[in-house]
């Protein structure tokens, strides 16, 4: 069961699309599958020095792991730890994944103009006011792309997560969050068909 305070803001996130806001130390940010099977992409940036951002490459290495688990932190790229995550209802994430571009869709798929977690960061930072200097490898929220093998393979699996499904981070530093429902609609891992999440920041 969650342990909201009191709601600060509430956006949905439409698929395909991103958003994002402004969470205090503190607070908490709350990220909700809404029809189930969606992969979320999270980035957040230090909101006094946009160069410190959420890294997965340190969070793995401070974890000595590859999966986010509940009451640990995740890292910057300069070893602080930025989110604490609470409560997780799936428990099935990536750290591993880049951010999907514009470029891979029409390498990969021969689809040109397809929307992409990188130009939904963008477009959500733009709508902020926000300039970061670089763009960073998100967390891949409910994304089930398992190592299978000793060679260290991957293999594209459909989401486990179910309507209302959800994560709870608490934030350690004032940060700028985005969140993107991750436009793949050529695998599996959106169920095939990208829907909609919900963000959540409370007291």
């Amino acid at each position: 069961m969650t342990t909201e305070g009191k709601l600060v803001s509430q956006m949905d996130i439409p698929a395909s699309t991103g958003k994002g806001v402004v969470v205090m130390r503190g607070q908490k940010l709350k990220v909700t599958v809404v029809q189930g099977k969606q992969v979320g992409d999270l980035f957040a940036y230090v909101l006094e020095a946009l160069d410190e951002t959420l890294s997965p490459s340190q969070t793995r290495g401070r974890l000595n792991g590859f999966y986010l688990e509940v009451g640990k932190p995740l890292f910057s790229n300069k070893r602080n730890p930025l989110l604490l995550l609470e409560e997780d209802t799936v428990g099935v994430h990536d750290l591993l994944a880049a951010a999907c571009d514009s470029l891979r869709y029409l390498e990969d798929f021969g689809a040109e103009d397809h929307p992409s977690c990188r130009d939904n960061l963008n477009a959500a930072l733009k709508e902020l006011g926000f300039s970061p200097p670089g763009y960073p490898d998100p967390v891949n929220l409910f994304q089930n792309t398992p190592i299978i093998d000793l060679q260290g393979r991957r293999e594209t699996r459909e989401s486990l997560a179910k309507p209302g499904d959800y994560v709870m981070f608490q934030a350690l530093a004032n940060l700028v969050a985005v969140v993107s429902a991750c436009p793949q609609d050529f695998t599996v891992l959106n169920g095939g068909k990208p829907s909609d999440l919900k963000l959540e920041v409370y007291e």
